[in-house]
């Protein structure tokens, strides 16, 4: 697992400014706590690279990541609300990110089977996610995440 530095990373509006300075050791775990709307899910946003940050830089074992697109940077992100494509099962949800690393069909699906258990959904490949509690679909959007095996992985609202 990579170190994560994150030095003097801002985003600014006017009348508002979110600012973050932290690091993570290899293998350790951080928790960004505060109040809503402080902007914690807008930093965990600069540091996936789905928001350009105005200021400062992310680095993962000490290589800026600052110009790289989110595909890029090895950082996976289980947003708060799951994000999960409402026209795909379970099965589909897991394994979409695989067809754009080159896996074939059969073995996407087999690799969701098995990122869906090991996240305690064995067997609810074919459901449609309208059918998942919010527990059951935040596992889904984990497994999503796990399938493409990045070094980081960043939760928003993990316990909501």
């Amino acid at each position: 697992m990579p170190s994560l530095e994150v030095a003097g990373l801002e985003k600014r509006w006017p009348g508002l400014r979110v600012r973050a300075e932290f690091a993570v050791p290899d293998g350790e775990l951080l928790a960004i706590v505060g109040p809503s709307g402080c902007g914690k899910s807008t930093v965990l946003r600069m540091i996936a690279g789905l928001l350009k940050a105005d200021a400062g830089s992310v680095l993962v074992d000490g290589r800026d990541l600052g110009s790289l697109p989110p595909r890029e940077r090895g950082i996976g992100m289980v947003f708060q609300d799951y994000a999960l494509f409402p026209h795909m099962n379970a099965a589909r949800n897991v394994a979409y990110g695989l067809a754009a690393k080159g896996m074939g069909r059969r073995e996407r699906l087999l690799e969701a089977d098995r990122l869906l258990e090991s996240v305690g959904l064995k067997g609810y490949g074919k459901r449609g996610v309208q059918d998942l509690s919010g527990g059951e679909k935040q596992r889904v959007a984990l497994a999503r995440t796990l399938a493409l095996r990045p070094g980081i992985v960043l939760f928003d609202e993990p316990l909501s």
